[in-house]
């Protein structure tokens, strides 16, 4: 472990070392994958696959990481070149697709073969059904992240098929097992409030849960909730629901 890694060398609860063998795909490279991807990099992870469909635009600008010199860039040509230089180490690969269509999809199902884990950050309802359904088939952990509507809260949903309650579970709204996949209307533009503070908290919940997984330390939280206005956190012991149509029978143990 070089001088890079030397603070991560004296974590107690954990050998990063180890991380160097690991490879995670991010799927949406926005205000939650981008610093998601980052972080993960800067800490040592040896592969990331990045997932998004988008280029970079104006509104992007708010958040972390991207800068006006990305403008008009696919966003993970964009964030493949920000991590390059924030550690060399970390292997990306790119994949400027819609995961739920043709060379996205293939690829994504690719890449279930051979990640650790799954970090999703897209902001599509559609999407996050598809990702809980594809990584509890393979049986790969799944971190699902999301702010509210109007920017101040957020939630954090690990996924351990088989374990914990998948995306599915409980959700009394989703009574039929095929549920349609859909993207937004419109590329770029910004139906949400999106505050660079929310997507910061969110994202490094979410590489948090996803060191203990990857490191196998702590305690997973099921599910997190974060308060901004009150700043609070809250977590949620989600359980199981036996009858959910997409993990309900499913024992197997993550690999």
């Amino acid at each position: 472990m070089t001088e890079r890694y030397d603070r991560l060398r004296r974590f107690a609860f954990a050998d990063f070392r180890k991380l160097a063998a690991k490879r995670v795909a991010v799927v949406g490279c926005g205000g939650l994958g981008a610093l998601a991807a980052e972080i993960l990099a800067r800490a040592g992870v040896g592969a990331i696959a990045l997932f998004d469909y988008d280029t970079v635009e104006e509104a992007n600008l708010n958040r972390l990481v991207y800068r006006s010199s990305h403008i008009g860039t696919p966003k993970v040509e964009a964030l493949a070149a920000h991590l390059a230089e924030a550690n060399p180490d970390a292997g990306v690969t790119r994949h400027p697709y819609d995961v739920t269509d043709g060379r996205g999809y293939a690829a994504f199902l690719g890449e279930l073969e051979n990640v650790d884990l799954v970090l999703g950050c897209v902001d599509t309802f559609g999407v996050r059904l598809f990702l809980n359904a594809k990584c509890v088939a393979a049986n790969v952990p799944l971190i699902d992240g999301g702010a509210s509507e109007d920017g101040i809260n957020g939630g954090v949903h690990v996924v351990l098929p088989g374990k914990t309650a998948c995306y599915r579970c409980n959700r009394p709204a989703l009574k039929q097992e095929h549920v349609a996949v859909t993207r937004r209307d419109v590329t770029g533009v910004c139906a949400f409030t999106s505050l660079p503070t929310t997507m910061a908290v969110v994202s490094s919940l979410q590489c948090q849960e996803a060191l203990k997984i990857l490191l196998g330390f702590g305690k997973v939280a099921p599910y997190i909730l974060y308060q901004g206005l009150d700043g609070t956190l809250e977590r949620v012991d989600w359980k199981r629901d036996p009858r959910c149509p997409v993990c309900g029978r499913r024992k197997g143990a993550v690999r």
